[in-house]
């Protein structure tokens, strides 16, 4: 139902904001910070990995995600003249320091795997030919990838499945409330724009016709009485 969902997301976002100049660069944006941020917390999390051969793993996996975050940051340029701008995230952990480390790669693995399942959906709504559907075709194929490693990870940590599974779905809960929160703000400034706008046709009308009256008049009157008093 979730992917089914996403899907219908995607393709009315392809058929209506993603026609408008500019947007899809705005979303290939999104998507570089978001694999660049998640560079940023396998970093964090190879500090509290002792196993030598784990940590060269995650070091790997880390450097694919930088790939993908510089592939995008390659197909953006096929949308538009601008330079990409860097993203302004406050940065925090996911855990504190004493959460085990299992719980921060089952964060990671809901994100591959919602990742690869987007990615996948995009690409097959793009028509052929498009620079954006090359670039995730081919990131796709190393998603899939570390959703199959993050998974193996975790049993090799020694989680349980049990206890696996409920953070997953803890997880999603949290990132379906990120989400809303986002959607919200998005919708708040949205309806701000129509509000000043609204304000600022309303009222122009009135301003412009006091500001004709001011001007039309030879004389402007001063307040000297007030002026001195404000000089004291």
């Amino acid at each position: 139902m979730r992917r089914l969902l996403e899907k219908i997301s995607v393709r009315l976002s392809l058929a209506t904001s993603w026609r408008r100049r500019g947007r899809k660069a705005a979303a290939i944006r999104g998507f570089q910070a978001t694999e660049a941020d998640g560079v940023w917390h396998l970093h964090r999390g190879l500090s509290r990995v002792a196993d030598p051969k784990l940590r060269a793993i995650l070091f790997t996996h880390s450097l694919e995600e930088d790939a993908h975050a510089e592939e995008f940051g390659h197909v953006y340029k096929a949308y538009t003249d601008q330079i990409l701008p860097a993203a302004n995230y406050e940065r925090e952990d996911l855990y504190g320091a004493g959460t085990a480390l299992w719980r921060s790669l089952a964060f990671v693995h809901v994100g591959e795997e919602d990742a690869t399942g987007r990615f996948r959906t995009i690409a097959e709504a793009l028509p052929a030919g498009d620079p954006l559907r090359a670039s995730l075709q081919k990131i796709v194929e190393d998603e899939e990838g570390h959703v199959d490693l993050t998974a193996q990870l975790l049993e090799r940590l020694g989680a349980a499945p049990a206890d696996v599974q409920r953070e997953y779905g803890r997880v999603r809960l949290a990132r379906l409330w990120q989400a809303w929160l986002r959607s919200g703000k998005a919708a708040i400034d949205s309806l701000a724009t129509v509000l000043l706008s609204a304000v600022y046709f309303v009222m122009a009308p009135f301003l412009f016709l006091v500001a004709r009256k001011k001007l039309a008049s030879r004389f402007v009157e001063v307040d000297n009485n007030r002026a001195k008093r404000l000089s004291e």
